[in-house]
């Protein structure tokens, strides 16, 4: 077992201390990124076996925060996603506009009496936010998959095309 994880904390859940969770981390030694059932804690006592998480957050990821890890089971496979359309889509929302339009009363009502109250500060981080965590809380292992591939077309940006795999 790895000596330390590292995480975003966009890869957490919203009560991430609540129970088991399935997040995505990196070895911090090896740097292989991949999923696991967990808990975690901000507190090495609440766990059986704990290891030390590092949560990364900020635009740049360059703030700390030390966690810790329970890992129950590794290498769990994201549970129904299809990687090729996920790809794909990728590639199609990669090449287009980034705009979505629910065209809904209903839901602008709902995001600018949030923005009115000042919990968001635009209707489109209202937007953006509430689908994120809603996808994040429905779809873990989808919004899971998508880093794993996002991460990896940065690599492959990063090092020239060659992501090694």
């Amino acid at each position: 077992m790895p000596d330390e994880y590292v995480t975003s904390e966009t890869n957490l859940p919203p009560d991430p201390e609540q129970g088991e969770v399935s997040i995505q981390v990196t070895d911090a030694e090896t740097k292989e990124i991949f999923s696991t059932r967990a808990y975690v804690s901000r507190d090495a006592d609440e766990l059986s076996d704990p290891v030390p998480l590092t949560v990364v957050s900020g635009p740049h990821e360059n703030t700390e925060e030390r966690w810790y890890i329970e890992v129950l089971e590794t290498d769990i496979d994201a549970k129904g996603v299809d990687r090729e359309t996920l790809e794909r889509v990728m590639e199609e929302t990669a090449e287009g506009a980034n705009v979505i339009n629910t065209r809904s009363d209903e839901v602008k009502t709902l995001l600018a009496y949030l923005v009115e109250v000042g919990v968001y500060s635009s209707i489109s981080e209202a937007s953006r936010k509430v689908m994120y965590e809603h996808l994040s809380e429905r779809y873990p292992d989808l919004v899971n998959e998508y880093v794993d591939l996002k991460v990896q077309r940065e690599q492959r940006e990063l090092t020239g095309g060659s992501d090694g795999g």
